[in-house]
C-alpha cells in the first residue's frame, strides 16, 4: 500500500501538517498554498493565523491583510497576534493605520519581554516608513499637493482621499491633517473623520476644528471617542430594545444615530443631554411622524444642521 502523502491531499489536517513543514523549511509560497487549501474549508482562528503568517513571509501583503483582518477583528487578540497584524499593516504600507494599531496594543504590554517585542514592532514600522519616505519622495509630494487642494475636489473624491489617509506615513499625515480640520469646503463628517485619527493616535497638541459654523479647539488625547461614551451606550440600549419589535426600523435608526455621533464630535455629550429624546425623534422621523416634535425642540433645531451636513456629504443640492 502506498502511504505517500500527495502534494495537495483532500484532508485538511494533511494540508496543515504540510504547511507547517513548509514554513519550517522556509518554503513560504508552498506553505501559503497548503494553508489556503485548508482555509477554504476551515475558517478557524488557528488556520487564519497560519495563513496570514505564510502570506506575509511570501510577500503577499494585501492578501495577508485581508485574512488578518478577519481573524483579528473576529476574536479576542493577544499581543503576539496584534504585533503580527501590525507587521502586516506595515508591509502593506498602511503606515498611519499601523501607528494607530500599535497604540491600541499598549494596554497588553506588561512584562519586560513584551515591552521588548512591542518596541521592536515600533522600530520595524519606523524603519519601513523611513524607507518608503526616501524611495517615494516624488509620489508623496504629488499626494500631499492633492490633499492640500482637497477643497477643489468633488465630495466623492474628498471622501476617497480621507478614507485613504490610513495609508499615509505619519509625517505626511501630520503635515496635511491640521489643514483639513479647518477646511470649510470639506463636509463636517470628513473633517471629523480626520480629527478621529488624532484621537486614535493620542495626540496631545491643541488642534483647531471647523465645527459647523464655529471655529473651536480641542486636545485629541483629552476627548471621548464619539463611539464610546454615555450617549452611544444609551443609544445602543435603545436600539437593542427596539429591535425586538421592528428590526428593520431599528437598523435604520442605528445607522442614523451612528452618523450623529460622528457629526457631533467632539461635543456629543454636551449637545445630546437627553439621548432618549433624540432616539425617539429619529424613530418618529423615519416612521413619518416627525410633526409630533415641536419646532422649538432642541433636537429639531440640531436636526436641521445635521441634515445640511449629511446633504453636503452626499453631494446633494440643499
Amino acid at each position: 500500500m502506498n502511504n505517500k502523502i500527495v502534494a495537495f491531499p483532500h484532508n485538511d489536517e494533511h494540508h496543515l501538517d504540510l504547511g507547517r513543514a513548509a514554513m519550517h523549511a522556509g518554503e513560504f509560497e508552498q506553505a501559503a498554498e497548503h494553508f489556503e487549501a485548508a482555509y477554504t474549508h476551515e475558517h478557524t482562528f488557528a488556520v487564519s493565523r497560519m495563513l496570514t503568517e505564510a502570506l506575509l513571509h511570501a510577500g503577499h501583503f494585501q492578501e495577508a491583510q485581508s485574512v488578518a483582518e478577519e481573524f483579528i477583528t473576529g476574536y479576542a487578540r493577544t499581543l503576539t497576534d496584534g504585533i503580527l497584524f501590525a507587521q502586516v499593516l506595515t508591509e502593506s504600507h498602511r503606515f498611519l493605520g499601523a501607528h494607530e494599531w500599535l497604540r491600541s496594543l499598549s494596554s497588553l504590554v506588561h512584562t519586560p519581554e513584551e515591552k521588548t517585542r512591542f518596541s521592536e514592532a515600533g522600530d520595524f514600522l519606523i524603519g519601513r516608513e523611513k524607507q518608503y519616505l526616501d524611495a517615494e519622495k516624488e509620489a508623496i509630494a504629488t499626494q500631499t499637493k492633492q490633499y492640500l487642494g482637497i477643497a477643489g475636489e468633488s465630495v466623492l473624491m474628498q471622501t476617497k482621499l480621507v478614507s485613504d489617509m490610513d495609508n499615509l506615513p505619519l509625517a505626511t499625515f501630520n503635515e496635511i491633517a491640521p489643514r483639513l480640520l479647518t477646511e470649510q469646503y470639506l463636509p463636517q463628517a470628513l473633517r471629523n473623520t480626520v480629527a478621529l485619527h488624532f484621537v486614535t493616535l493620542g495626540d496631545e497638541e491643541t488642534r483647531g476644528l471647523r465645527w459647523f459654523d464655529e471655529d473651536i479647539t480641542f486636545v485629541p488625547a483629552q476627548v471621548d471617542n464619539p463611539f464610546d461614551n454615555s450617549v452611544q451606550a444609551a443609544w445602543t440600549k435603545f436600539v437593542d430594545e427596539y429591535e425586538n419589535n421592528e428590526p428593520e426600523l431599528a437598523t435604520m435608526v442605528d445607522q442614523e444615530l451612528h452618523l450623529y455621533l460622528l457629526l457631533l464630535f467632539p461635543r456629543v455629550t454636551s449637545v445630546v443631554t437627553d439621548p432618549d429624546e433624540w432616539a425617539n425623534y429619529v424613530v418618529r422621523r423615519l416612521s413619518g411622524n416627525e410633526k409630533v416634535i415641536t419646532e422649538a425642540s432642541v433636537v429639531k433645531r440640531w436636526q436641521d444642521r445635521l441634515d445640511h451636513e449629511l446633504a453636503a456629504l452626499n453631494d446633494q443640492p440643499l
